[in-house]
């Protein structure tokens, strides 16, 4: 049976559009954005660190930086209560 491998996004930002077809061999580009020159590319947990390094090193990209919505709290049951102190009528 597969094992689900635990992933992290890195945020890659680049001087020029065109050197993303370099980083599609490295990860998962996940989105790209063409005005304000940055990918979100995911890679395995294990390998981040290194490849953030490795990348970083890159004359091609400007800087790398970790993605934080893994740490995001999603768990929304019961945030919609309201309490009677922050009602505002």
């Amino acid at each position: 049976m597969l094992k689900k491998k635990e992933r992290v996004g890195l945020v890659v930002y680049l001087y020029y559009n065109r050197d993303v077809k370099k980083l599609a061999s490295v990860g998962d580009v996940i989105y790209h954005s063409k005005k304000h020159r940055y990918l979100q590319l995911y890679v395995n947990k294990e390998e981040a660190d290194s490849l953030k390094n490795q990348l970083s090193k890159e004359r091609y990209i400007k800087k790398v930086r970790l993605c934080h919505i893994q740490d995001l709290d999603t768990d929304f049951v019961g945030s919609l209560y309201r309490n009677q102190e922050n009602v505002i009528i």
